[in-house]
């Protein structure tokens, strides 16, 4: 039987897997400028690629919006533009719950 695993587990694996070439990278040509790029990707994909979109995941989900896979996709794919795209129309005025799975189905 399949069983589901944890996002934060997922996650963590496919950031694994994509900087496993980069880090290989840095240790072939070890100067300081590798490492200073490897770890300036390295924030870049963090921030745009993971707390973005999951920050709107999170938000959209509390708010109860219909797509919050979509806008996490649009962001995730499109990192800052896809972040201003929601925040002016991903339903900015909506409440916010502090129970997104309280939401009526």
């Amino acid at each position: 039987m399949a069983t589901t695993r944890s996002p934060l587990v997922l996650l963590g694996g496919l950031v694994t897997v994509a900087f496993i070439p980069l880090f290989a990278m840095w240790l072939v040509v070890a100067d300081l400028g590798t490492l200073a790029y490897f770890f300036s990707f390295a924030l870049y994909f963090l921030i745009a690629h993971v707390a973005l979109p999951g920050w709107v995941y999170l938000d959209a989900n509390g708010r109860g919006s219909d797509a919050p896979l979509t806008w996490t996709g649009i962001t995730f794919l499109l990192p800052f533009v896809g972040f201003v795209a929601y925040y002016f129309l991903g339903q900015p005025d909506a409440p916010h719950r502090a129970d997104a799975d309280a939401r009526p189905r």
